[in-house]
């Protein structure tokens, strides 16, 4: 009967940790992602490679 209390203070324990958690990070700056330099890929010149060949049979 003792593992209940164990669990019951364990997610007590946990449960506290989150809300100081979400309250520690609730007044952080959202991060800003700057543009990309490279260079975007043009999709028309990209090589495409098709196989095609008779299915082969199982005898």
């Amino acid at each position: 009967m003792n593992i209940r209390k164990n669990f019951e203070a364990l997610f007590l324990a946990v449960a506290a940790l989150g809300l100081v958690a979400s309250f520690a990070t609730a007044n952080e700056r959202p991060v800003e992602i700057a543009a990309s330099t490279v260079p975007a890929i043009d999709m028309a010149s990209i090589q495409t490679v098709i196989v095609s060949a008779p299915r082969l049979a199982v005898r």
